[in-house]
């Protein structure tokens, strides 16, 4: 049955795809086929195929990342704020999973790994991280925070981590060295996990509680968990995140900025 109102010859989208079915049909013949089409009325029907097809070919193969990106995961149109002048992003404050009201100051009370997605607003090697301390420990402990990839809306693997000293003045410290090199790219989906070093108490600013999306996983309904932790792993940073682990927990967001 074609398309309402359209016209029953298909120029291009039909023509190119008619020999593939829609199990093997790519990401990548989608784009070569609809490449040439110019957004404009007289190609209507061709886009509305188009479009058509890609859905398609996405409910037969179970994967919906095309609809947000093309094929690469998370959501690229945040990668708009890379043309901006500054180099810090607030990657605990941004879109989809952050807000940006701040006002809050939080114990970091944690020994295991908090993690908390977010989506890359910029494409390149990490120069540094920054949090704001805002009453510091009163004996020597380190924050960790790590970057790590994503996979099936969990943390996988780390990427690279930063360690910083809570025993100093209070305010935004900022570090430029990692265990490795983090190179992140624009849109796609990572998670940023931290934890102390020791079981030592210091404040750092964090995003306003009332105010964090919730990641979905929780313990009853009337309760709002924005984290989730893994236990068994105290006061480091593991390589490999293992699901089974993980468990929502009730722990505010620290304000952290990454910068390129």
């Amino acid at each position: 049955m074609p398309l309402p109102d359209a016209n029953k010859k298909s120029p291009r989208v039909y023509t190119n795809l008619q020999n593939l079915d829609l199990d093997s049909v790519s990401f990548s013949n989608i784009q070569a086929t609809g490449n040439p089409i110019a957004v404009e009325e007289m190609n209507e029907d061709e886009m509305r195929r188009l479009v058509l097809v890609n859905l398609a070919r996405l409910v037969t193969a179970g994967e919906w990342n095309g609809l947000l990106t093309a094929g690469g995961g998370g959501m690229e149109q945040v990668g708009v704020l890379a043309a901006a002048s500054s180099k810090f992003f607030s990657i605990t404050k941004c879109g989809p999973w952050g807000s940006g009201e701040p006002g809050d100051a939080d114990t970091v009370n944690y020994n295991t790994p908090v993690y908390v997605p977010f989506v890359s607003p910029n494409s390149g090697t990490v120069a540094g991280v920054s949090i704001n301390l805002t009453s510091a420990a009163g004996s020597s402990v380190n924050y960790i925070v790590g970057i790590y990839n994503s996979s099936d809306g969990l943390p996988t693997t780390l990427i690279g981590s930063a360690t910083m000293a809570m025993d100093v003045s209070t305010g935004e410290i900022r570090q430029t060295t990692f265990s490795t090199d983090i190179t992140l790219t624009r849109g796609t989906t990572y998670f940023v996990g931290w934890t102390r070093s020791t079981s030592t108490a210091f404040t750092l600013s964090t995003v306003h509680r009332n105010s964090q999306a919730a990641l979905g996983p929780t313990q009853d309904v009337a309760n709002n968990y924005m984290a989730i932790s893994e236990t068994g792993t105290d006061n480091t940073l593991p390589a490999t995140v293992t699901p089974a682990n993980l468990l929502a927990v009730d722990e505010e967001r620290p304000m952290i900025n990454l910068d390129w």
